[in-house]
């Protein structure tokens, strides 16, 4: 007879192995990890990317800058973003022959 999942033995046996095979993978996995975390934390942080509105406060006195020299040739240095278009496909055709819904075949039997 065969034994089944929910046998005691069985689950004992899982026991066993929860314990002794897969307990100290799962403690050299954590210790693996938590090392990893805290060297991650131990390193320096890096500085934060600057905000678009600081970018334009500077942005602004680069300008003010600049109008002082009315030599100097004014250039667009705002990045230009392609706007992404959806393709249109054609229409498909569609045939010309147009067959009564189911419904209405029933209603028009009752009619008659």
């Amino acid at each position: 007879m065969a034994k089944s999942a929910r046998a005691s033995s069985n689950k004992v046996n899982n026991q066993k192995l929860k314990k002794n095979v897969f307990g100290p993978v799962e403690t050299a996995r954590l210790a693996r990890l938590s090392a990893k975390v805290a060297e991650i934390a131990a390193l320096p942080k890096a500085p934060r990317p600057v905000a678009k509105a600081e970018k334009v406060a500077d942005e602004d006195t680069v300008k003010d800058a600049s109008a002082e020299n009315a030599e100097t040739m004014e250039v667009d240095t705002e990045e230009s973003q392609i706007a992404s278009k959806k393709r249109k496909a054609p229409r498909a055709k569609k045939s010309s022959i147009v067959f009564a819904k189911f419904g209405e075949k029933k209603i028009s039997k009752k009619r008659k």
